[in-house]
């Protein structure tokens, strides 16, 4: 009988991990662990340069823009952490570093072609997350 609870017990407590972990609901991306700064990076700019060919020194002005990015926000979400902020405020602004980020990226491009699919790759990034990941 204890065997037969015990069973029980071991199959609920999966029915319950797998759809939370399914839904990334154990720690997001990467198996469960948090992104690097430099991982994030990567990620975005593989779904940002989807089917674009960078140059090395496009590559590199690319990283350097997105890190800058990166920094700018990490500091504003520690400055409303540490002051309560206004999130709707911040959610603008955060908006806007990403609009202004995207626009440096896409003044990195040569051709118009390359535009065009920089635009389609950031029309087509997650709801929510328009080049921000």
């Amino acid at each position: 009988m204890k065997n037969t609870l015990r069973l029980i017990a071991a199959a609920a407590v999966l029915a319950m991990a797998v759809p939370a972990s399914a839904q990334g609901g154990m720690g997001g991306g990467m198996g469960g662990q948090q992104m690097s700064p430099e991982q994030r990076i990567a990620r975005q700019k593989e779904m940002l340069f989807k089917d674009i060919t960078l140059s090395a020194d496009q590559s590199a002005k690319a990283d350097t823009i997105m890190m800058q990015g990166m920094r700018k926000q990490m500091e504003m979400m520690q400055a409303a952490r540490g002051g309560g902020g206004d999130m709707g405020a911040m959610r603008e602004q955060m908006q806007k570093l990403n609009t202004d980020r995207n626009n440096a990226l896409k003044a990195l491009l040569t051709t118009d072609e390359q535009k065009k699919k920089f635009d389609e790759n950031v029309a087509n990034m997650p709801q929510g997350r328009r080049g921000g990941i």
